[in-house]
């Protein structure tokens, strides 16, 4: 509705009121309107200058009222609910919002109504307003509530037992959160990407402490171009355009191909001929209470059955104990894969493709799913 989105404008005179820092101090002063006062020479130029800023000022707001409408609107994936009221809590009705007129104008939504059903504010009463979100157990709740009562009441008049291993796995997590930090003790997310696996086995406390004070990750220009490379051999197979962004090549390690080189590499080895099972795809492996997230990055077929490679453009495993690490994510690809196709796990190869070297490596053991349960079910208890 009008002054509301986009808003009603307030404070034109931007820094020029008190209290406010000059948008020259600011970080974001190359996106403000700029005040060229230095350049008065008398106080009718500073006045008539003034009134141009204040006037950019307003447009400013207001292309900052429909970047925040886009960025509303393309954010729905399926559907989206426009919606506004006449009626609220003033004394006088509020036309709908420009924004939401030009939507009208251009066909986008059906006519809007022109003027309340009431020309007075609805009584309170009689609205139509309702809580939201509404009760989850709505008329339930009351005989909920009294089973949960009684179930409570039956276990405090039952003889105390024997630890049963729930008893005991909630006991070890009391245990381990009073021994953390301020006695928080960490949830572990439903949903644990397979990529992740190899961190959660080689140091699970340091995953822990990253849950329990997340911070954003640095952006570094290899990820970025290990990014790009595994579009690119998306596209390769899709049969669609490539585009390979530059500028990222200059801020490689000294060791490390070139963009170019990779691709070449790439279209060098066996795989880039051949056709595909699957390329980019997504599958989730329910893992000792969790849901492991397996984002495969290709399947071949092979003599003896599937053969899944994971595209790496890091540097090669410094040691057993790191392949082993590194053959946790290839584990759950394959068991994922296996489940998804309903095949026996021994039939499935798992292998990562190092672009920097064009070497293929399979580790000489790549746990079955039953490891992976006693593994993390150890590790996430």
């Amino acid at each position: 509705v009008e002054d509301e989105l986009p808003a009603k404008a307030r404070d034109t005179a931007a820094w020029l009121i008190q209290g406010e820092l000059p948008y020259e101090f600011r970080g974001d002063r190359a996106s403000l309107p700029l005040l060229p006062w230095r350049t008065a020479e008398t106080r009718k130029q500073l006045v008539d200058l003034q009134k141009d800023f204040v006037e950019r000022v307003k447009q400013y707001r207001a292309a900052e009222e429909r970047r925040l409408m886009y960025v509303a609107m393309t954010r729905a994936k399926h559907r989206l609910l426009l919606s506004g009221s006449f009626w609220a809590h003033q004394t006088t009705p509020r036309a709908p919002s420009e924004f939401l007129r030009e939507c009208e104008e251009k066909g986008l939504i059906d006519a809007l109504p022109t003027h309340p059903e009431s020309e007075t504010p609805p009584e309170r009463e009689s609205s139509t307003e309702r809580l939201w979100p509404g009760d989850p157990l709505g008329s339930r709740r009351a005989i909920v509530e009294r089973s949960a009562e009684a179930v409570r009441e039956a276990i405090r008049s039952l003889p105390q037992a024997p630890q049963t291993p729930q008893a005991s796995q909630l006991l070890s997590r009391l245990e381990r959160a009073t021994a953390t930090p301020r006695g928080v003790d960490i949830t572990i997310p439903v949903r644990v990407s397979a990529s992740s696996l190899e961190r959660w086995y080689l140091d699970p406390e340091a995953q822990r402490q990253a849950l329990r004070r997340p911070l954003p990750q640095k952006p570094y220009a290899q990820a970025l171009r290990g990014t790009l490379f595994h579009r690119y051999v998306e596209e390769h197979f899709g049969g669609t355009p490539q585009y390979v962004l530059g500028g990222l090549d200059e801020e490689r390690e000294p060791d490390d191909l070139s963009m170019e080189e990779w691709i070449a590499a790439f279209e060098a080895s066996p795989f880039s001929n051949l056709t595909p099972l699957a390329i980019e795809q997504e599958l989730h492996l329910p893992l000792a209470g969790h849901l492991v997230v397996c984002k495969i990055d290709a399947v071949f077929p092979g003599a003896e059955g599937p053969h899944i490679v994971d595209w790496k453009t890091g540097a090669m495993p410094a040691d057993a104990k790191d392949i082993e690490a590194k053959a946790l994510q290839l584990a759950a690809y394959r068991a994922a894969w296996a489940q998804w196709t309903h095949q026996p796990e021994e039939s499935v190869t798992a292998s990562f493709w190092y672009a920097q070297s064009s070497t293929l490596l399979t580790p000489e053991r790549t746990p079955f799913l039953a490891d992976l349960e006693k593994i993390f079910g150890e590790i996430w208890r």
